[in-house]
């Protein structure tokens, strides 16, 4: 088993489990739909402030090191940019994902299609081994910046880069659900894991 297919199917569990068709969760959370995947767990420094066990952190960004920078950035880019530059990603979230984050009731209108918002995640790079995620919150799109006031330390914040469209889904899920899943977490995975989905042929 490749180290995505058990990601895969996590994601695809919880939106089977948000009401999706599982026929049509399979066939759309797969490597026909996206190319490229990282999973991030929070740190406490990695949540938004009023979601911090620990407030002494005024940190919002989040840090991606390693390997992970290979999805937002290829590496020349990465090295010729300077850490004043703010760009912005396309990003898209699903609105039962909001609804399940937030604690109020799914509503799944069509079980065989994803209901997107489409909008705009920050970045920038602080040093030659850091880039920050959501660098400027104010400058996020409200859709983004909701997706992560449902997100607390220790949840995963999944995002998927399409293959065939512009633009990553981004995807919480909260602890209770993965542990379930994937229990020892932490020992199979890095704080920050990207992985390449290859096209079966």
């Amino acid at each position: 088993m490749a180290a995505y297919d058990m990601l895969l199917r996590l994601v695809q569990d919880y939106f089977i489990d948000l009401g999706y068709n599982n026929v049509f969760v399979e066939s759309y959370f797969s490597n026909q739909t996206f190319i490229e995947m990282i999973s991030i767990r929070l740190a406490n420094a990695n949540v938004m402030i009023k979601n911090k066990t620990d407030r002494s952190s005024h940190q919002t960004h989040i840090a991606i090191t390693g390997e992970a920078i290979d999805f937002f950035y290829n590496e020349r880019e990465f090295i010729e940019m300077d850490n004043k530059r703010v760009d912005k990603q396309k990003v898209f979230v699903t609105e039962s994902n909001l609804q399940n984050l937030s604690n109020n009731p799914v509503s799944v209108s069509d079980v065989f299609f994803l209901n997107r918002i489409s909008g705009y995640v920050t970045l920038g790079k602080r040093t030659q081994k850091q880039v920050q995620l959501s660098k400027r919150n104010s400058e996020n799109s409200d859709c983004f910046n909701m997706l992560r006031l449902g997100l607390f330390e220790n949840d995963l914040l999944i995002m998927m880069k399409y293959r065939n469209e512009e633009g990553i889904l981004a995807i919480g899920i909260p602890q209770t659900f993965y542990l379930d899943y994937i229990p020892n977490y932490a020992n199979k995975y890095e704080t920050n894991t990207y992985l390449r989905l290859p096209l079966n042929v």
